[in-house]
Formats: C-alpha cells, sequence, structure tokens
C-alpha cells in the first residue's frame, strides 16, 4: 500500500575529497537544510520553500598521516545570526589526526556549547571520506600499497568485507590468514 507523504524537510550532504598539488589531501562537506514550507525566523525573516535553512562548508586539510593541517568552515545560511560565532572554533582540530577513537578527541577541544552541531555531525562523514580519498588513490596509483601492513591496518576488521577468514582478506593479505 502507498501511503501519501508531505515532504517537510530535507538534509543533503555532499562530501569531496582531493588530492592537493602540495602533497596534501582535503574533504569538503557541503550541508544543505530545507524544509518543504514556508515559516518565519527571527533573525532572517521569511524562509521560502526551497530556501536552505543552513548552509554550511567544513573543510579538513590533512597530510599522509591523517593529521589536520588546516581547516576551513563556511557558513552562508544559518537560521540564528550568532551560529556563526561557532566557525572559528573548529580551527581547534587542527593537530588532531584523523583515526580510531578520533571523533572523541575532536568533541572534547570544540566543546559543546562552543561549537556547531551541524558541523560536528559531519566530522565522521568526513574521516570516512578521508580514508576514502587516500586510500582509493593509493590502491591505483602506488604499487605494492594494497599489500603493505599500513593498508592492512586501516582497514582490518572493521566491517564484514575486511573481516579476518572473509574474501578480501583472503585475496589481499593471504599470508594474515589466522
Amino acid at each position: 500500500m502507498i501511503v501519501k507523504r508531505t515532504p517537510l524537510h530535507t538534509r543533503n550532504i555532499s562530501i569531496n575529497g582531493f588530492k592537493r598539488e602540495d602533497d596534501l589531501w582535503e574533504v569538503e562537506g557541503v550541508l544543505q537544510d530545507t524544509k518543504g514550507y514556508p515559516f518565519s525566523l527571527d533573525d532572517r525573516g521569511v524562509i521560502e520553500v526551497g530556501e536552505y535553512l543552513h548552509q554550511m562548508i567544513l573543510t579538513l586539510v590533512f597530510d599522509d598521516t591523517f593529521t589536520i593541517c588546516d581547516v576551513r568552515v563556511q557558513m552562508h545560511d544559518t537560521p540564528y545570526l550568532d551560529c556563526s560565532g561557532a566557525a572559528p572554533q573548529y580551527e581547534r582540530l587542527i593537530g588532531l589526526k584523523i583515526k580510531k577513537g578520533w571523533m572523541t578527541e575532536a568533541k572534547e577541544v570544540l566543546g559543546r556549547t562552543t561549537s556547531c552541531t551541524h558541523l560536528t555531525e559531519m566530522l565522521p562523514a568526513l574521516a570516512t571520506a578521508a580514508l576514502q580519498t587516500v586510500r582509493g588513490y593509493k590502491l591505483n596509483f602506488e604499487p605494492n600499497y594494497a599489500s603493505g601492513s599500513e593498508e592492512r591496518s586501516t582497514v582490518r576488521n572493521t566491517c564484514h568485507g575486511f573481516r579476518d577468514g572473509g574474501r578480501a582478506q583472503r585475496r589481499l593479505w593471504p599470508d594474515a590468514a589466522e
């Protein structure tokens, strides 16, 4: 049975990964929220259907060790005028390393009331995109990367596909069978 639905809220998150000519890497996340009805905000007036409630960009620049070297935040559309005051806080991510468990440290340095919920929510997806960006590039353009211990330790037992004893493990790292 098909039930009629009325669209009320749309959140689009788009993430792109880049290799830079200075040998650094970049992941950029764009978050956009719209509503399916017009509504009014004290700080912005009427937000029409399709206009952005949130339109924010968070960019992480990192090196081969996944250490964050730079952070850029753009808050084009926010519901309140003071939301953009959270943008400078994200510079505190500089020096952190994207790795297992890094979100605990990221949330600690960002603080709850000094950061933006929406930007912080993008961080796990940006971390995954960072790994996919670097790993995909190295697998395709750096000989022997797939067989190396760095690659193995990065993805081993992180999901069903890369579990010990699975097809990927047996194909990529037959010597690692347990």
